[in-house]
């Protein structure tokens, strides 16, 4: 059974190409401004050293992220 709450349309799919590019550059833009900066240039390290780099990125990114949320 399908209940529909509201009048907002809720379907998954965006069918209009238009409208979808733009909702998806939308949500681009904002995913690009949680990113922590990428350091520029050359680094040779071994494997378990870029895994870490890696690592803390993503920690960084997750913290920007969910920093506005409160439990």
């Amino acid at each position: 059974m399908t209940r529909i709450v509201g009048h907002q349309n809720r379907d998954e799919f965006i069918r209009d190409p238009v409208l979808a590019w733009r909702h998806g550059t939308r949500l681009d833009s904002m995913l690009a401004q949680a990113l922590p900066p990428v350091p520029r240039g050359v680094t040779r390290a071994p494997h378990h050293v870029f895994n870490t780099i890696d690592d803390q990125r993503q920690l960084a990114q997750a913290r920007k992220l969910n920093s506005g949320t409160t439990r």
